[in-house]
This record gives structure tokens, C-alpha cells and sequence, in this order.
């Protein structure tokens, strides 16, 4: 587990929020310190692996007590931002990579390098995530898992559409699909819906593409456009070429409804590897495959954190707060966790193997001398949200490539006028 991983990752947008109502100033019922804890989830085993966590910590620490709020992923981000803003955030929170500079600026993330012990655990990469955005040093957000990102699939369903292997390249993709399409299988638990859910594809295509950090740091310059950036055209091409291989009717069918259908059999792939633990309980057979997005097998790939936490420094609740993330990231409490949420560790005592799923010798395999590459694009709100719009827009025909790209450049313009 320790070397299968080269470079460094960043939490995708893909990831969406959780919320937790707090307790100003840490004052309680019978003197007890009152923490609140906000995450993002919709339900089933992770957010009763949180759960676990918090009602070990608090047998532990019955002088604490941990209220914890999980909000659907379409509506986290904002409930976070607008309970940060009003001065009733969390004290301990799931935050997306592309607001930790606004947090930073705004001073709603603490700096964890005081009483975060379990920073002395992470793995370089991790422990280099921590300071991501912060010009001073600090560490104002502790990554909790990793993963390499690819697709979860049925294997009952690719042998029954005659897929012999799994596809390396796009063109071999493209084919399992019209196999999966001929033989009245969905190809794609993906839709349009939820804005934030159809990102997930175009990750995959920049990260193989050649976009990375670079790209972002050009725009941030005013060096490049996104309409300039080759990685970007063919990124949104390949997003329109998949289209007939998602769900029916993809703008009118939830997230929620694509992953049921992956879980209840009507689809053959999911593309993002969170789904593990629901196939699972599902009794789906699953396999898994990194996503090829181009003609040739790629040297980098899209790979993420994902999920970070921040700390509000503004309750009062920072030592609480700091004592809690400790517990977590004791081994024998945080092994229990990953294995729940079958997702890789950050740190360098706990490791994983087929013990927790048959499938992670196979996913850490796949990723084996891969670049791990997610941070695509500045990390800005404005710049998101108009991705969010362009990926539905391009669904749905609504939009050509180009027309997406350009309105993506003027996002980008406003965000460098605003400098």
C-alpha cells in the first residue's frame, strides 16, 4: 500500500458537502462541550460508519458531545457556505478542495498543525494536501481517504453481453458498450439531473488528457484559456461521445435513481469507486476497471482524496475538535472505518488488503505507477458552477463543445478581473 501511489491528489468536485448544526462557544447540558459535525451523505453504510466513530468517541469522552447533521450531496455545499457565513458553522466539517482558499481568507478553517498530532501519520502526499492554498504554512484541511478513481461494474453483466475483458482503451469502452446496449443493458449508471453528478466523466478524460496542475496555474497567469487548452476540447468531446451509453433520458433521471439502477442490475458500470460498499450490500458481483478515456492506455489518471475535514476555528470548540480528529485517526478506530467505507488510507500505520475487499489488490494493482492527477481547473466557486452548467448543457445537446468552452473562459475572465 505504501508504493503503489506516485504524485500527489486533490479532492474532486465531484464531491459535494455535509452540514452539522453547532453549539456556539462549546456550551451544553451539564457542562458538556457540544461539538457539531456536518458531512454530506445520503443515507446507508458511510454515514453509519460516522456514526460509529462518534458514538465510540463520545463512551470515550463522555464529557463531549458530538451533534451530527448529514445533508443530501445536492444541497451540502450550500447549507455549509451559508451556515459559515451567518456565523453558525460547524465545528468539524467535510469541505471540497475548491472553497479551502475562501475558507482560509475568511478565517472559517483553523490551522490544525496546533494539537493535530495525527498529522505526524499521514503519508507525505497527505500530510503535503493539508497545506494546499495556504501561503503561511498552515494546515487547514486534514485529508481522510484516498482513492484512485475508476469504474465499479457488473461482471454478471459483462459476461452476459459477451465482454471478455475489460476495456483498456476508449475504442475497447465504446465497444462494450454497444455490446451492453445490443443486449438491452444500460452501459452507464450516469445522468444529469443533479449538476454535480456528471462532472465525474470529464475528470477521468482531463486527468488522461494531460491536464493537471499546470493547466490550472497557466489560466490562474492568464497564459492559457480554457478555449486554448487541447486537454479541455477533447475532455468535453469525449463527455458528448458517451451520452448514448448513460442512462435514458439523462437530464430528466436523478443521481439517485442511476445508482439504483446500478445497484438493482439495470446498469453495467458506475463510474466512481464510493459505490463499492452499496454493491456489496446489494449483491452486485463487482469487478473493477480504471476508466479509459483515451486511444492509448494513459501513464496518469484521475485519483482523489475523498474527503477532506476543516475545522471552524469561530466556536471556541478547536481542542474538542482536535481531540476528536485524534480519536479517529487512532489505528484500530480508523481501520474500522476505512474497512466500512472500503476506501484506501492516509496514513502510514493502517493498511488494507483483501481482508477488507477482494476487489482493493486488484484497484491498488491498476493504479500501480500511475500519477495520481485531479486538480484540473482554478478552484473557484464561479468557475465550478459554470462547469456544473456546461456538462448539462452538452448532455443534453443544448450546447457544442466550444460553446461550452467559451463560456467557461468567461468565468475564468471575471475570476482574473476580480484579482
Amino acid at each position: 500500500m505504501k508504493t503503489w501511489l506516485k504524485g500527489t491528489a486533490a479532492l474532486v468536485a465531484l464531491t459535494t458537502g455535509a452540514a452539522l448544526a453547532g453549539c456556539a462557544q462549546g456550551g451544553g447540558e451539564g457542562g458538556k462541550t457540544e461539538l457539531s459535525f456536518l458531512m454530506w451523505g445520503d443515507g446507508g453504510d458511510s454515514e453509519t460508519a460516522y456514526q460509529d466513530v462518534i458514538d465510540a468517541f463520545e463512551e470515550e469522552h463522555p464529557d463531549i458531545t458530538i451533534n451530527a447533521e448529514f445533508f443530501n450531496t445536492n444541497d451540502y455545499q450550500n447549507i455549509l457556505s451559508t451556515r459559515m457565513s451567518g456565523g453558525a458553522g460547524p465545528d468539524v466539517y467535510g469541505i471540497d478542495y475548491g472553497n479551502i482558499p475562501d475558507f482560509i481568507q475568511d478565517g472559517f478553517a483553523a490551522d490544525l498543525n496546533e494539537g493535530g498530532d495525527y498529522l505526524d501519520k499521514l503519508t507525505e502526499e497527505a500530510r503535503a494536501e493539508t497545506e494546499r492554498y495556504a501561503e503561511d504554512g498552515g494546515a487547514y484541511n486534514v485529508p481522510i481517504s484516498l482513492s484512485g478513481n475508476g469504474i465499479i461494474y457488473n461482471q454478471a453483466l459483462f459476461e452476459q453481453a459477451g465482454i471478455a475483458e475489460e476495456p483498456k482503451t476508449k475504442g475497447e469502452l465504446i465497444d462494450a458498450c454497444e455490446k451492453l446496449l445490443a443486449a438491452g443493458i444500460t452501459p452507464f449508471a450516469m445522468s444529469a439531473q443533479d449538476n454535480w453528478w456528471p462532472q465525474f466523466i470529464v475528470y477521468y478524460a482531463l486527468a488522461e488528457n494531460g491536464a493537471d496542475e499546470s493547466t490550472a496555474d497557466a489560466m490562474l497567469a492568464g497564459e492559457e484559456t480554457f478555449s486554448d487548452n487541447e486537454a479541455w476540447a477533447e475532455s468535453l468531446d469525449f463527455v458528448k461521445e458517451l451520452v448514448p451509453y448513460y442512462m435514458p433520458n439523462p437530464l430528466g433521471t436523478s443521481q439517485t435513481a442511476a445508482q439504483s439502477a446500478f445497484l438493482s442490475g439495470e446498469a453495467a458500470m458506475f463510474p466512481a469507486t464510493w459505490i463499492l460498499n452499496d454493491a456489496r450490500t446489494s449483491g452486485v458481483e463487482a469487478g473493477y476497471m480504471n476508466f479509459p478515456t483515451v486511444d492509448e492506455v494513459p501513464d496518469d489518471m484521475w485519483g482523489t482524496y475523498q474527503v477532506r475535514w476543516g475545522v471552524n476555528p469561530s466556536n471556541g470548540n478547536q481542542e474538542a475538535a482536535q481531540e476528536f480528529i485524534n480519536f479517529f485517526f487512532q489505528d484500530e478506530i480508523y481501520l474500522d472505518f476505512i474497512s466500512k467505507v472500503r476506501l484506501f488510507p492516509v496514513t502510514t500505520t493502517v493498511e488494507v488488503d483483501e481482508t477488507i475487499d477482494p476487489l482493493f489488490p486488484d484497484m491498488a494493482e491498476s493504479w500501480e505507477g500511475k500519477r495520481f492527477i485531479s486538480l484540473f481547473s482554478p478552484a473557484d466557486t464561479e468557475i465550478q458552477n459554470e462547469l456544473l452548467v456546461v456538462m448539462q448543457n452538452i448532455i443534453g445537446g443544448q450546447q457544442t463543445t466550444e460553446e461550452g468552452l467559451a463560456q467557461l473562459d468567461g468565468a475564468l475572465e471575471n475570476l482574473l478581473a476580480s484579482k
